[in-house]
Order: structure tokens, then sequence, then C-alpha cells
């Protein structure tokens, strides 16, 4: 498609949704510099000629009903660009807290939005996937935390790529923390139908002044969609960012985690855990810059590569000159359970500033036959002896995440990932 095609189609979808003027430029900025813009790059990963780029136009969907059993606790599930759900507790509507989808808030709260998205945590110019979702971006979730208001239950999200037919998913999420609040918030996001589809899906998180996020993604994507997700958090001086990240989808996916640590002693942490079976390929870059003085990274990765699959970590801590007392930590273990997987952990440490502490730690190995001899002498299978030693080199990892909730949760799809390689 043409860059006036591409214009000219964006320009009547937005027309179509009576969007503000502000927004309509932002996608015509967005549509004027995709063509000249680089595509991000995961080492060891040629994705340029997966389905990512075989879009069609927005379109409006219709409406869906829900797919699973929604809960008491949840407060927003989307199918598509359909949001079925939308509610909030006593405790955050007394706050002031604004949840809603991408759509409304744009007609809502137009200010607050114009002043976040694509402002703070990415810019037009990041990439060429990035200004793509910009232009064609139809729905997400918003989530402004005022300030001083902290939340004690977490915020649930459930999305699902709506692939009952071939269809776009171009989603874009913003979360605004504001300053000394607190907020935890778990992203689920999933696959509905059979098609073959792609997912762009952003989410940009904007943390102020000692506030606290603690951010959870499980992806539970099927093999039939292709993904490129793209999770960015700009932290202020004092806030923290925790990430916690389930990497289960069954599909094509490249992923970038991106922190940036722009104030005097924020905070960030990144846990990921990633499995990839059969024919799977994943790549997952995760990198934290520390801009500020006595600002802290710390990044953990653990993976486990199955069948004949791919699973690519490459963990980026950047400290630049000026930021002084900074520190960057982190840890990419890639656990084998075939001669035909192919499993990389790349640790790269830039540092520009002589006053900081940095370290990694990388491997990539295979069960360890001692382990397995031990639990195969006691009479236990050979599969579920390889199952108990996975859990043993998750454990790390799943033992330290905050929720209970998402202990559970996670220890139940790991296990049905391994015996059977469904969700």
């Amino acid at each position: 498609m043409t860059e006036q095609n591409l214009l000219a189609r964006v320009q009547a979808y937005s027309c179509s949704q009576h969007e503000p003027s502000w927004l309509l430029k932002l996608r015509e900025q967005a549509v004027a510099v995709y063509q000249k813009l680089p595509l991000p790059k995961f080492e060891k990963i040629n994705y340029r000629d997966w389905p990512l780029f075989d879009f069609e136009m927005p379109t409006e969907q219709s409406s869906a009903e829900p797919v699973e059993n929604l809960g008491a606790g949840q407060q927003f599930y989307s199918v598509g660009t359909t949001t079925i759900q939308l509610s909030l507790s006593t405790e955050a509507i007394q706050g002031g807290v604004i949840l809603s989808d991408l759509k409304h808030a744009i007609r809502a709260h137009g200010d607050l939005v114009q002043r976040y998205l694509m402002q703070k945590a990415l810019q037009l110019g990041t990439d060429k996937l990035t200004a793509l979702n910009t232009a064609l971006m139809t729905n997400g979730f918003f989530l402004y935390v005022p300030a001083n208001v902290q939340l004690t239950a977490p915020i649930e999200i459930t999305q699902f790529v709506d692939s009952r037919q071939r269809q776009n998913f171009f989603n874009h999420s913003l979360v605004i923390a504001g300053e000394n609040s607190r907020v935890q918030v778990v992203q689920r996001l999933k696959t509905l139908g059979e098609h073959a589809n792609a997912a762009h899906v952003l989410v940009e998180v904007v943390a102020a002044d000692a506030a606290q996020v603690e951010f959870a993604g499980i992806d539970q994507l099927s093999a039939n969609t292709t993904a490129y997700l793209n999770r960015r958090g700009v932290l202020a001086p004092d806030a923290q960012l925790n990430w916690e990240l389930a990497e289960m989808n069954a599909g094509r996916v490249v992923a970038d985690f991106d922190t940036e640590l722009k104030g005097r002693g924020s905070a960030a942490q990144i846990k990921t855990i990633a499995i990839a079976n059969r024919q799977q390929t994943q790549g997952i870059d995760t990198r934290v810059t520390n801009y500020g003085k006595q600002t802290t990274a710390n990044i953990v990765q653990r993976g486990i590569v199955l069948d004949e699959a791919s699973l690519i970590f490459n963990g980026i801590g950047h400290i630049v000159k000026g930021a002084h007392g900074a520190k960057a930590d982190q840890e990419n273990r890639l656990l084998m359970l075939s001669s035909k997987a192919r499993g990389d952990a790349d640790p790269i440490l830039l540092i520009d500033e002589n006053d900081v502490e940095a370290g990694h730690a990388a491997s990539v190995g295979r069960v360890d036959e001692k382990q397995l001899y031990y639990l195969l002498s006691r009479g236990i299978p050979r599969p579920v002896a390889e199952r108990l030693v996975i859990r043993g080199f998750l454990a790390g990892v799943i033992t330290e995440l905050r929720s209970q909730q998402l202990r559970t949760e996670l220890n139940g799809l790991i296990e049905r990932r391994l015996t059977d390689g469904n969700h």
C-alpha cells in the first residue's frame, strides 16, 4: 500500500470515528514516518517475512459476548475492538481513578490522553512497527491513577485477539500513575478463533514521582497469531516499576520490553518467563536504560525450549553518561529439552559512566542428566521427571512473584504447556 493510499484510508477512518484534530494529526505524522523508519532489530531473528505487515484498514467489528467466565474481579474485558465489561471498585472510584477503553478516553479525557499518548514512554520516531501501530490503532485500555491514590486491589485486564475472521488487532494502551500513587495491573492477552491474524500490542506506562507500578503480563496468544508486543515504561524520580511477564504464546512473537529510568532514585525490575515449543519462534528484547543518578535496574529472564522451537533472550542494560551511582544487573538463562531446539541468551551491558555497579550472567544448557537419573531411579516416568526439573529451573523466578494469584495461575499454565503444548 502506498503512503498516499494509507494516508487517505487512515484519514477516512479517523473521520468516521469523529476523532479530534490532534489525534488525526498524530496518525498522519505516523503515516509520514512509517516508510522511512527502520524495523526494530531483534538479534538472531529474521521476521521480515512474517505476516505482521499484511494489514487491512481499521474497521469496526461486530459486538461480541464474553467467551469465558468473567469472574468477580474482572474489570476490563474486550474482544477485538469491542469492550464487553468495564467496572471499577468502590475504592478506585472514590479515589478518582479512570479506567476506560482508549476510544472513550479520547472523547471524555482528551486533554489527558493527548498529553501522554506517544509523548513520554514512546515517540513516533522509534521504529517502523511503533509508527504503524500509531497510524492504525483502533482500541486499547486507558488507566489513570491520580496523585496519592494507592490501590490495594489489582486492575484486571483481559484482551482477546478476535480471530473468528481475518482482521487486524492494533491495540494501544496507556497507564498513567500520578505522584506517590500505587497500582497493580494484570494484563492477559489471548486469542479467540482459528483464523491466522497478526497482533500489534503496545502498552505505555508513565510513572510520576514516587509512584509504584506493578505490571503483570500473561500472554497466551495461540499458534495462529503472529505478534509484535511492545511494553514501555518511563520513570520520574523515586518511581518504581516492576514488570512480571509470562510469555506462554504458541505462535511467532517478537517482544520489546523497554524501561527508561529518567529520574533520580527510580528503579525497575523485570522478571520474564518464556516457553517455546513445536516450530515456534519467540524473540524477546528486554532493555533498561539508567539516565538518572542512583537508579537501579534488574533483569531476570528464564526460558524453556522444546521440540524444534527457537527462543532468543536479549538483555540490554545501558548506563548513560552522568548516571552516577547507578546499578544494572541481569540474568538470562535458557533450558533446552531437544537437540533440535535453538536458544540464545545474550546479555549486553553498555556503560558510559565510571561510578556505577553492573553485572550479568547468562547460560544455555540442557536438562541435568544426574537430576533426571535420580528421579528416574525412584520410578518416576521420564516425562514427569523432566517437568519436575523444569519447574525447579523456573521456581527461582515464580516464587519471587509478588502475587499469590499470579504464582498459582502461572504454575497451571506451565504445567499445561509442558504436557500438551496448548494453553
